[in-house]
């Protein structure tokens, strides 16, 4: 059953809004825990159904999201999907079950779902069609 309750979404951004910055530019390993920490919080309420917590979730993760996709390779094969990358942080909220970082749940299953991606550079009319010396 899905509901939209803002009210409880207003309870974590109060016990923890001032410390969202973990998810553009987290400073320290403790800021990665509390990015855990919030997401897990925001997780919870997703998987009782309340598809508030499960945009809110969406959209902060983005942030940590879009800084992978600039520095790790593989990750970067999401740029340009951005329907499937959505569908895939859904299905990562509700697969989830509590057991390790979340962050690094999503981090992984990107990862890995992306090493069937092409990268972006194949498809680009800037390039030729020869492969770079790394490939």
């Amino acid at each position: 059953m899905f509901y939209e309750d803002r009210g409880e979404i207003e309870t974590i951004l109060r016990k923890h809004g001032d410390k969202l910055y973990v998810f553009i530019a987290p400073r320290s390993k403790s800021d990665k825990q509390i990015a855990d920490r919030i997401g897990i919080s925001f997780v919870r309420l997703a998987q009782k159904g309340n598809l508030v917590a499960r945009q809110e979730l969406c959209d902060l993760i983005r942030f940590t999201v879009d800084r992978w996709i600039e520095r790790h390779e593989i990750v970067a094969r999401w740029r340009g999907h951005e329907e499937e990358l959505q569908a895939q942080l859904e299905a990562c909220i509700r697969r989830y079950r509590y057991t390790g970082s979340f962050l690094t749940y999503v981090f992984r299953t990107l990862e890995y779902a992306g090493r069937g991606i092409m990268p972006a550079w194949v498809y680009s009319l800037d390039h030729s069609n020869e492969r770079p010396a790394s490939f």
